[in-house]
């Protein structure tokens, strides 16, 4: 299921057209985005992502062997809520 998808089935539910609905998604989505650069977002229902950062460390070159430094990174994790969870165990 891609974005589009949901703002078409969000269109048809609300009744609404496929560019407001369109335009709805994209904004919870940059929300979600924005929440996350700042911290945890916890979506009651539904699941929590959070960023989980990683320093920086040695690692090789896998070519040449060479030892080299691997930068800091962040990562998005999600969990789901136990209402999710239980949604998808009654499929």
């Amino acid at each position: 299921m891609t974005s589009k998808d949901i703002a078409d089935r969000l269109a048809a539910a609300r009744g609404i057209s496929k560019a407001e609905a369109r335009a709805t998604v994209t904004a919870v989505l940059d929300a979600i985005a924005d929440g996350i650069a700042g911290g945890d977002v916890a979506l009651a229902g539904f699941g929590r992502f959070s960023v989980s950062r990683r320093g920086a460390r040695p690692g090789r070159n896998p070519r040449s062997g060479e030892t080299i430094v691997i930068g800091p990174s962040s990562r998005v994790g999600f969990r789901a809520a136990k209402g999710l969870k239980d949604r998808l165990d009654r499929r």
